[in-house]
């Protein structure tokens, strides 16, 4: 082989792999602008606008709280009145009625007058 030769194939696979590079760098365009389209899909942009405000965070995990709090009370308020009407209707049931009477009676005596109206 002579110099040209061996040249002229050098430059072929040089060519060949500028092509492949070329290829590469265009697979991975599309692909980041097909990731930039989805990021502005699920509104990324502006959850990072979110998490460079710490007032914002504050703000907005406050009233999560604040309403999580107010769920839990309102819940729990909702279960015990449940539980102690329940235990007021089994009173009447022979040989348990004994121990719910003794609860409901431990329950009037921390807050009086909350059983006996039931």
């Amino acid at each position: 082989m002579t110099d040209k030769e061996i040249s002229k194939t050098e430059i072929e696979v040089l060519e060949e792999r500028a092509d492949l590079a070329r290829s590469e760098a265009d697979r991975s365009k599309k692909d980041l602008e097909r990731l930039l389209r989805i990021f502005d899909m699920v509104g990324f942009n502006d959850f990072m606008e979110y998490l460079s405000s710490p007032r914002r965070i504050l703000l907005w995990n406050f009233i999560a709280g604040m309403a999580k709090g107010f769920g839990i009370v309102v819940g729990m308020t909702l279960v015990v009145a449940l539980l102690v009407w329940f235990l007021t209707k089994m009173v009447d049931f022979p040989l348990i009625g004994e121990y719910f009477e003794k609860i409901l009676e431990l329950i009037d005596s921390a807050a009086p007058g909350s059983v006996s109206s039931l």
